[in-house]
């Protein structure tokens, strides 16, 4: 065994448990038992390559809100490591991160008028890139789920690379949940002001997506570090 496939086991080995998005809640709510992840994925490319998709993450976020007193939800998912090798003559390196995400929602108040819950989800890669977001309105009422994914690009700076560096690349996921993230007294002004803003055509993307979204995402329970991707040049 050469020294390049010693490495690579040794670091499957070493992570192979990835991280998870652990499960969020206000006051009374149960909290959800999340899977932990089990893959640590390989990419051994045999000729030059310049871009890169890979799946990343699944993602599930959920709200129940049953009477005026109980509000209850939160999510969870798993993300999942890669060791990568790449040639490190390559003029350019573009990787392309896919998020799965399922947000559901179960409201089973008739009675006063409640209005919909919005979900946010968002992804980052520390140091070099700043936060792609995602999110949408689900119902007033009833049971609904809504699926689907969006992806983050991002660059691998190509001119200081060298035969034998190793690069570390951090991916952070954020998931914001309204009203869930939104009860306590401090915060409930500032869910009433997205909710305005989300309804303001052309405003609410540059807001949103740009400062509050950004500002609610760096809080513990809404900050998930996710499994880290190994870049090996040869």
């Amino acid at each position: 065994m050469n020294i390049k496939k010693a490495l690579a086991v040794a670091v499957i080995v070493l992570f192979i448990s990835v991280s998870v998005i652990p499960s969020t809640g206000t006051t009374d709510v149960k909290q959800i038992t999340m899977p932990i992840g089990d893959k640590v994925n390989q990419y051994l490319n045999e000729k030059p390559v310049e871009h890169v998709s890979l799946f990343y993450a699944d993602v599930r976020m959920n709200i129940r809100k049953e009477s005026l007193n109980h509000l209850g939800g939160g999510g969870g998912g798993t993300t999942y490591a890669y060791y990568l090798q790449f040639d490190a003559n390559l003029d350019e390196l573009r990787i392309e991160l896919v998020l799965n995400y399922t947000a559901e929602m179960n409201y089973t108040l008739k009675f006063p008028f409640v209005p919909a819950p919005i979900f946010a989800l968002g992804i980052k890669i520390q140091n070099i890139t700043k936060y792609e977001w995602v999110y949408f309105k689900l119902k007033h009422h009833g049971y609904f789920t809504r699926c689907g994914n969006f992806s983050i690009v991002f660059n691998i700076d190509m001119i200081s690379i060298e035969s034998g560096d190793e690069l570390k690349i951090q991916p952070i996921i954020s998931r914001i949940i309204l009203p869930l993230d939104f009860t306590d007294s401090t915060n409930k002004s500032w869910g009433r002001i997205i909710r305005l803003i989300y309804h303001i055509p052309f405003l609410n993307e540059l807001l949103l997506s740009n400062w509050l979204f950004p500002k609610f995402a760096t809080y513990e329970h809404n900050h998930h570090i996710g499994a880290p991707l190994f870049l090996f040049f040869d």
